[in-house]
């Protein structure tokens, strides 16, 4: 008969602690990049990493709670780099959430445009913005569901992006189109992206 680990409730309680400050900080960070919040949460980001530090650093001895830190570690790592990635898109100015920033500047650096260069201009960008902002749904909620099947998330939306249009030319092509719609499905435990053509 196998023994019963003993379980460190206080360790458990600060393993789930971790846990639900990571989700707090997450929604946080999603609303930097939206430009909801104008300030990066540093701080919290910080205290998270000490925390990290000081549960690698506990003794730990129960399997279960050994195998709940690596996956915890995993998933934190994973939205560092996440996070990273995007601040790096920001201060480029080629995050799609923050392009109005990029134009903003812009307007601020240069001359002012014509009559007709102002009245064409809003709308090619209008029309980038849109599609922008439809792959960068869909590759926000395929991030999502990869990390609830527990798969990695390091994946770089320039990449996904340009591995979508050239599907949705491809299918428009094949079906003779309008439009494509893309869907979010689960499959054998592993998270993808498949393309809907609208007729």
């Amino acid at each position: 008969m196998a023994r019963r680990e003993k379980i460190d409730r206080v360790f458990q309680q600060r393993l789930d602690e971790f846990e639900r400050r990571i989700f707090v900080l997450k929604i946080e960070y999603e609303k930097h990049f939206s430009g909801i919040e104008q300030i990066e949460p540093l701080r919290d980001r910080d205290e998270l990493r000490r925390m990290l530090r000081e549960l690698q650093q506990t003794p730990i001895t129960n399997t279960a709670q050994k195998h709940k830190l690596r996956s915890l570690r995993a998933r934190w790592n994973s939205m560092e780099m996440y996070w990273q990635r995007n601040l790096v898109m920001i201060e480029r100015g080629t995050h799609p959430k923050m392009k109005f920033r990029a134009r903003l500047a812009e307007r601020r650096r240069g001359t002012p445009a014509s009559p007709t260069a102002r009245a064409e201009r809003p709308q090619r960008l209008s029309a980038e913005e849109r599609e922008d902002q439809a792959y960068q749904a869909v590759f926000d909620k395929y991030v999502e569901t990869r990390e609830r099947c527990g798969q990695t998330t390091d994946l770089a939306f320039d990449s996904v992006r340009d591995v979508l249009k050239k599907q949705v030319r491809t299918i428009k092509s094949r079906y003779r189109c309008k439009a494509v719609k893309f869907k979010i499905t689960v499959e054998d435990g592993k998270a993808k992206v498949k393309a809907v053509p609208l007729r």
